[in-house]
């Protein structure tokens, strides 16, 4: 007999995935904020015109909202699940296609967009790839893992 979630693996996806970008996102950002110090950087000319101090409330609740970033990131990629779940080297399609979704493709810094359009010294869009680079790969390798084991189990 098949279980609620293999009928529907909807939710169990849904709730993986954003388990596994919460967690990822905040170990990344604690790691990464203080490998690369980015409370300096973001406190120096010229981005202190354009980011938010550390101590802003807003800054401290950022993995709360990632909440709400990781089943908007889930929803479009759903309908390929199988093909990357299933597919061979399945971790490296997704994080692939998330790396330059949100790194490289997204309008900010560091990316595409934000070297053109944006009067930033090259050094500030650098500054923040290792750490969307490494959260990602995890990310995908982690979720992957999961996936396929929650799929195991459901049959």
């Amino acid at each position: 007999m098949q279980t609620p979630t293999a009928r529907n693996p909807f939710w169990g996806f849904l709730g993986r995935f954003t388990l596994v970008h919460v967690v990822t996102y905040f170990v990344f950002g604690v790691v990464f904020s203080l490998l690369m110090g980015y409370a300096e950087h973001f406190a120096s000319p010229p981005m202190n015109s354009l980011m938010r101090s550390f101590d802003s409330p807003w800054v401290r609740a950022g993995v709360l909202f990632q909440f709400i970033r990781g089943p908007v990131l889930a929803l479009p990629l759903f309908p390929f699940r199988k093909v990357i779940i299933e597919g061979k080297w399945g971790w490296v399609k997704l994080w692939s296609l998330l790396w330059v979704l949100t790194a490289i493709g997204a309008v900010s810094l560091g990316t595409i967009e934000g070297l053109i359009y944006t009067k930033l010294p090259l050094k500030f869009h650098l500054i923040g790839l290792p750490e969307v680079t490494m959260q990602t790969l995890a990310f995908s390798w982690l979720f992957i893992t999961w996936e396929r084991r929650a799929e195991k189990k459901s049959r």
